[in-house]
């Protein structure tokens, strides 16, 4: 996770806020995010809707209610709702054959977050992938 990490980096990517599921392997996934990206412990946020049995609608009513002002949000949390999320805000369909591995990382572009196609897909990485930029 280190090397992907700074191979985030190497991609100019800038986060201001991480949300992330409470569960130990996020937290510590999170835990290296923050290092490497100087983010405070007041830039994290856990919350149960990133948890395996969280709803995504109930997660963007969460950051819109909380967030919606934060440019750069990352989001640390589990498969296969990750992957159902992002397909959710990219076609508006939760069956689109999209899928993070873990330790995979995609990027989104939005406009207005809502529960539905919203978002354009930048790019999407795998970790040895991201793993090389940061080496």
């Amino acid at each position: 996770m280190e090397k992907i990490a700074r191979g985030l980096k190497a991609l100019n990517t800038e986060i201001d806020l991480i949300i992330t599921s409470p569960y130990v392997r996020a937290v510590g996934t999170t835990k290296i995010l923050r290092k490497a990206f100087d983010l405070k412990k007041e830039d994290v946020v856990e919350t149960e809707h990133l948890s395996p049995v969280g709803y995504g609608d109930q997660l963007i009513n969460f950051i819109n209610e909380k967030y919606a002002d934060v440019e750069n949000l990352a989001l640390v949390g589990h498969e296969p709702a990750l992957s159902n999320l992002v397909s959710i805000l990219v076609s508006g369909d939760p069956n689109l054959s999209l899928a993070l591995k873990k330790g995979g990382i995609c990027r989104l572009s939005v406009d207005i977050l809502q529960y539905g196609r919203c978002a354009t897909l930048e790019w999407l990485f795998s970790p040895s992938q991201l793993a090389e930029f940061g080496e």
